[in-house]
């Protein structure tokens, strides 16, 4: 019995560094989008008039 204890609680641990990571992943996808669209924003204006 303790032997399928251990495996379910090392199952648990890496199921919440799954989503720890996929949650972190999406934080840096979001920023990285926010950024981009403030770069986009900042040069629209000049590739507009052609520079």
């Amino acid at each position: 019995m303790a032997h399928k204890s251990h495996r379910a609680s090392i199952l648990s641990l890496i199921l919440i560094l799954v989503a720890i990571t996929a949650g972190v992943a999406s934080i840096v996808y979001a920023l990285s989008v926010h950024h981009q669209h403030l770069h986009d924003e900042k040069w629209k204006d000049y590739e507009e008039c052609g520079l």
